[in-house]
């Protein structure tokens, strides 16, 4: 690249376009910096004016001097106020004992992706195929400080959009937000803070943008490390980010593509919502100061001259304005023991509560939040009525009767309410409020901790950083559970151990950090200065045992016990309208699809996810299920039964309470269906041992742990027996009754819960039901699968037993995890619509009734033996015998049913005989003619 005869070199350039930053030639011309080069030993800086006209000349000459003959360099560059890119400026700070680059390229993504491209959304409409490069610059080393003091790294960021200056301020806001949540910020030992990591001057502008290829005096250079390309994804609202090789980029060329200063950049339309937001903000610049202070009806008013004053029992009927109730539950407050501020902070927390909540229509909403305050604690009332105060319809005459409400209506719920419910709401509907009340709670632990520095205490503080994503179900067994992925997790205790070592660990250094800055600007002579050093002192005693084994062992047997809940197995999974799934929680009575809530007290999970049904979208997959359903039930009445019993299992509740008998040889289907319901179902599909229902027993109970396995599974399928087996109808009808039933698993207290699940067998032959009861026989449900899938090599004829005959696909068993998706969009579909209910099917029915007439020894006999004659009658010891014979020839050794059976279900069918008549009237034993033939001797 050569140069032109005007210029000598870049040194000779810059002379000749210096700028003079003093003003007393003429004080009302303008000065424009473009430039300046930082001064150093040995170093002349200056203030430079480039022109446009010859700034392609001047990258040229900085080209050719900086890498061609690989001079060193300290120039800096204003950035653009309008249409320039975004530039990001990283500055970490270690201990001096960092030697070596904390950061790597998993951090450096994961910062450009949460921090920036997802806040990015929010400020402009993208589209596909308006690509954009960002380009990140390092230094090859850490720069350790020769004063021992601490080691420096940073990273430079050029995002290659055109935004504002004013709107890069507000992205600077964003990314402070997210950068404190990130496992970067987790897992990097700085000592400084977010604020001071993102630099504030180059989001406004005020700072100069190191050149690409300069550094400061003294310093290594800055080079390119990564180059991504970014294309937005219009079909899923994601940002596609490719990285590209690094030789694609020819300095030569694109020098002036990694300037602060590159005007060339794609511009995105603004999005209207932050258009507002950013007018809103320029108009509030030019709005004089207000002095004067507005008080916020989301903080309890602070009472001047009342300090000694004891309002807390005042009558209810005095209370009519807001005044009295503040200073009512400010007098409360002064007068909680240390051991109760959960009580000021649940208060706090439903104080931030929106409109939703207590205007007129929010009666539910309302009513939730006086069941979680009074679970919490009695003299939460007063909150509840703070709270309802805010609407615009409330009279405060009516108090004595909402606290007659109060004591009514507002008892405990079974349903997972308590005041961790207050706290979500808060953090989903108010969450800046939400998490200022949450710091400032946790900071006021700290300084408990450092006051009084015990286990228990320690505990405390990570109960207020974790509280609502950890509970210890047993002390005991040291069961911990953790919110994830819309549900509850069982968790060994090691990730919460974890964060006794990093975020609590954080928190203290934090705050020995801010005591060491407050030290410095404070004179030794000043009293407060002890007090520092001994906070100090206790700091640095207390900041290593948070990393130390045996220490974080006493802290997590003291959290066992402050995050216990005595109540979590009881209530978990007894939600029967919700179903769990990787990406939310299905609620199949309101119809709606949602975020997970701890307060839902889930434990299973699809373990799939789940999207609305959408013929186009599953278009493909639910035409290869339906074929499939249509092939195993053929017969329309059938198919339509299936759909609404399958989809009907969803749904917690067995309000049909049926006993449903797969029924069929081999090859018809059967276990295709159940093993798609168990891959659609995951935690909720449930395996049912054959000795449970089969086995001779009064009741379920004992050591059953295979039955506390079926707690809140929907679907539960008998494994397929081999030979014929008896049914046990009591555990039956346990079963699928509606009725609570008793496990235990082992080594546990016994648990009552109510079953959900809709109750499957796969078989090829029937299990022996020896009841006649109806009270059995209404329950049960036989399904013909009337299909046999074989090879056509097979040649396989229709049969009365398989009148259907369909070629197998060897395939399908691979195929089914990959329909297991959209079968659940199908049958959500089909729940949301029948919730549940599923009408019989005559055919269903005709094998059923069958199957009792085969069971049902006596009906049959009756139906086969007796017949309705004029005049007839069956005396009693003649139906006895008749019943015997019929018996033996029909059951070989089977045990006879006994008399009185028979005896009830004549009385039943024909009457009771009247007194002093030896048998039923009208009817007569019905006599084979062969037996009637050798009779007459014909």
């Amino acid at each position: 690249m050569g140069t032109t005869c005007e210029y000598q070199d870049i040194n000779d350039f810059l002379s000749k376009h210096k700028t003079n930053t003093r003003k007393d030639d003429n004080p009302t011309e303008k000065i424009i910096i473009t430039h300046t080069r930082m001064p150093g030993k040995g170093i002349y800086g200056g203030s430079y004016c480039i022109p446009k006209d010859k700034y392609e000349l001047f990258l040229r000459l900085y080209y050719e001097e900086v890498f061609v003959r690989k001079k060193q360099d300290h120039l800096t560059e204003k950035q653009l106020e309008v249409g320039g890119p975004i530039c990001i400026d990283l500055d970490f700070r270690y201990s001096y004992d960092v030697e070596v680059r904390q950061h790597d390229a998993d951090n450096i993504s994961e910062i450009i992706n949460l921090c920036y491209l997802e806040p990015l959304k929010e400020f402009f409409i993208f589209v596909n195929g308006k690509k954009f490069p960002i380009y990140v610059m390092e230094k090859p080393h850490v720069n350790r400080l020769s004063d021992g003091s601490l080691t420096k790294d940073g990273i430079h960021i050029i995002i290659g959009i055109q935004m504002s200056k004013a709107m890069q301020v507000m992205l600077r806001e964003k990314a402070l937000e997210i950068l404190p949540e990130t496992m970067t910020m987790e897992n990097l030992p700085v000592i400084n803070d977010c604020e001071a990591i993102i630099d504030a001057g180059v989001a406004k502008g005020s700072a100069n943008w190191q050149m690409y290829g300069s550094c400061k005096p003294g310093n290594e250079t800055y080079t390119l490390t990564h180059y991504y390309e970014v294309n937005f994804d219009e079909t899923d609202s994601e940002f596609q980010v490719t990285e590209k090789p690094l030789s694609e980029i020819d300095l030569s060329k694109d020098l002036f593509k990694l300037s602060a200063q590159y005007p060339d950049h794609p511009s995105f339309e603004i999005n209207p919502k932050m258009k507002e937001k950013i007018d809103e903000r320029e108009r509030n610049k030019k709005k004089p100061l207000n002095i004067r202070r507005v008080q916020s009806n989301t903080k309890i008013i602070p009472l001047i001259n009342n300090e000694d004053q004891d309002y807390s029992n005042t009558p209810l009927e005095d209370i009519e304005n807001e005044q009295t109730l503040d200073r009512v539950i400010q007098s409360i407050q002064s007068k909680l023991m240390s051991t109760e501020q959960n009580i000021k902070e649940i208060h706090d927390y439903t104080m931030t509560l929106p409109e939703k909540y207590y205007q007129p229509g929010s009666h539910e909403l309302n009513r939730m939040v006086a069941f979680a305050l009074k679970q919490t604690d009695q003299r939460l009332f007063y909150t509840w009525i703070k709270l309802r105060s805010k609407a615009s319809d409330f009279d405060y005459s009516t108090i004595p009767k909402l606290f007659q409400d109060w004591n009514r209506y507002f008892k405990v719920r079974t349903d997972g309410i308590t005041s961790a419910s207050i706290m979500y709401w808060s953090k989903q509907d108010a969450p800046e409020e939400y998490w200022k009340i949450r710091k400032n709670s946790v900071e006021h632990c700290v300084t408990e901790t450092i006051i009084q520095p015990t286990d228990y205490d320690f505990a405390t503080v990570l109960k207020k950083l974790c509280g609502d994503k950890y509970v210890c179900s047993s002390i005991k067994d040291k069961i911990w559970y953790v919110f994830r992925d819309h549900h509850w997790v069982q968790d060994k205790g090691t990730t919460i151990r974890n964060i006794i070592s990093t975020d609590m660990y954080k928190l203290y250094v934090a705050r020995r950090d801010k005591n060491m800055v407050d030290m410095e600007s404070t004179p030794s002579d000043d009293p407060k200065y002890e007090s520092m050093k001994s906070l100090l002192k206790v700091l640095n005693i207390i900041i290593p045992k948070l990393r130390m084994g045996t220490e974080k062992n006493n802290i997590m047997r003291e959290a066992m016990e402050v995050l216990y809940d005595e109540e979590f197995d009881k209530r978990v999974d007894k939600n029967k309208y919700l179903l769990c799934c990787n990406n939310g929680v299905i609620d199949l009575k309101n119809r709606i699809f949602r975020n997970g809530q701890p307060n839902d007290y889930i434990t299973k999970s699809t373990n799939i996810d789940y999207y609305e049904f959408d013929p186009e979208y599953h278009r493909d997959t639910s035409l290869v299920i339906n074929d499939l359903l249509d092939k195993i039930y053929p017969e329309k009445e059938l198919n339509r039964y299936m759909w609404d019993h399958l989809s009907g299992s969803l749904i917690g509740e067995n309000i049909n309470q049926t006993f449903n008998i797969y029924l069929g040889n081999g090859s018809n289907g059967k276990s295709k269906i159940t093993k798609l319901m168990s891959l659609t179902l995951g935690d909720y599909y449930g395996t049912l041992p054959l000795a449970l229902i089969t086995e001779r027993r009064n009741a379920i109970g004992g050591t059953s742990s295979e039955v506390m396995n079926l707690k809140g599974v929907r679907y539960a399928c008998m494994q397929e027996p081999t030979k014929e087996i008896q049914l046990n109808e009591g555990v039956m009808k346990e079963l699928t009754g509606g009725d609570p039933i008793v496990g235990r698993q082992l080594y546990k207290e016994s648990e009552s819960f109510i079953p959900q699940f809709d109750l499957v067998v796969c078989t090829n032959i029937l299990p022996v039901i020896n009841s006649n009861d109806d009270g059995t026989w209404r329950r049960i449900r036989v399904i013909k699968h009337m299909s046999k899938f074989a090879d056509p090599s097979e040649n396989i004829k229709p049969s009365e037993d398989s009148p259907y005959i369909f070629p197998k696909d060897k395939t399908l068993e691979d195929k089914l995890p990959l329909l297991a998706e959209t079968f659940l969009s199908m049958l959500v579909k089909r729940a949301f619509e029948t919730q549940g209910k599923v009408e019989d099917c005559p055919m269903v029915m005709m094998y059923s009734n069958n199957y009792r007439q085969r069971e049902d020894h006596i009906a049959a006999f009756v139906s086969q033996m007796i017949e309705v004659v004029e005049g007839g009658v069956v005396k009693r010891e003649e139906l006895s015998e008749t019943f015997k014979k019929w018996y033996c020839e029909f059951y070989n050794s089977k045990k006879i049913p006994k008399g009185i059976e028979l005896f009830d279900y004549m009385n039943k069918k024909f009457g009771i005989p009247k007194k002093g008549k030896d048998g039923w009237q009208g009817v007569s034993i019905i006599r084979p003619e062969m037996e009637e033939d050798e009779m007459t001797g014909v």
